[in-house]
């Protein structure tokens, strides 16, 4: 039933960008010294929405996250739907069982843009860290920030063709400083902006309090280490949530591949349960508890924001 219901959804929201009604949008408030706030106004936002709008705005998030549109979602919908129906023919050799255990497939879309956002939220972890431990170890012999940031740059150029560069956050703050505004405070605050990190934060308002005061660069230190705690517990984390899917989804699949197998053991069962009305209601049973222990699953293994 739940796999109808969001197939459904899908087709719901399908119609609604065909007829360019607009998806809400997630609005981002800053409000970095009031966490309790910020809180408030997210569930606030959120129970405004309808379990349908909440429902887009979760997977336009996530969408958005690895760079990809809508219809990169139905994509993957369809192809999810599709595996399931061929699993369904397969194993039921029935149209009517063929057809729900397709809808059943089709939340797993969902998983797997959550399984894409968490691998693709821990490389650019990994990334934004490394950056900014180069610049971080840089300034630290030079007391020079831009040079810093210099070092940071010809590092990374170095062994990629100038055809293949690309342009991020840390080239705009050097274009921006040598030559549109030499305002070195300008540029961190601007540089600020464009990455959504808390410990990213920190870092430049601890480097706009070195041009202030040099001997606050030893605290750079600090916030890197920090920023490699939560990238730990993150793995950690993720590790956990994939192993219980992974623990979940053997379960499941062992649970469904009895079915296959009376048919070898016991034709005269297989029949029963993929032919009669009562064999099929079992089935569709037997899904229906596996959507809802999915759920079950998917709201306890929550990964780490």
């Amino acid at each position: 039933m739940l796999g109808i219901i969001f197939f459904l959804l899908v087709a719901a929201i399908l119609l609604m960008q065909t007829w360019h009604i607009s998806i809400p949008k997630v609005v981002h408030f800053s409000f970095r010294d009031n966490a309790a706030k910020r809180k408030r106004i997210y569930i606030i936002a959120e129970n405004a929405l309808n379990p349908l709008e909440k429902i887009m705005v979760k997977v336009d998030s996530l969408l958005k996250k690895i760079h990809k549109n809508w219809n990169y979602f139905y994509k993957v919908v369809a192809v999810f739907f599709l595996a399931g129906c061929m699993c369904g023919i397969g194993i039921f050799r029935d149209v009517t069982l063929s057809l729900f255990a397709g809808a059943a497939f089709t939340p797993l879309a969902y998983l797997f843009l959550l399984f894409r956002t968490m691998s693709a939220r821990r490389r650019e972890l990994e990334e934004l860290e490394s950056v900014m431990s180069i610049i971080t170890n840089a300034y630290l012999t030079s007391d020079d920030i831009i040079g810093a940031f210099q070092v940071y740059v010809e590092e990374k150029n170095r062994y990629v063709d100038e055809r293949f560069r690309e342009i991020n956050p840390f080239d705009e703050f050097l274009t921006d400083v040598l030559l549109i505004n030499p305002n070195v405070e300008r540029a961190l605050i601007l540089l600020d902006g464009k990455i959504d990190n808390r410990h990213f934060h920190e870092w430049i308002n601890k480097l706009l309090l070195c041009m202030k005061d040099r001997r606050m660069k030893f605290n750079l230190q600090s916030t890197l280490r920090a920023m490699n705690d939560q990238k730990n517990i993150q793995q950690e984390s993720d590790t956990a949530m994939m192993t219980a899917w992974r623990n979940y989804l053997m379960t499941v699949a062992a649970m469904f591949s009895v079915i296959p197998i009376l048919k070898f053991v016991n034709v005269q069962w297989f029949l029963t349960l993929t032919q009669t009305v009562i064999g099929k209601g079992f089935v569709i049973a037997m899904i229906l508890t596996s959507l809802l222990t999915a759920a079950y699953v998917m709201k306890i293994n929550r990964p780490i924001e």
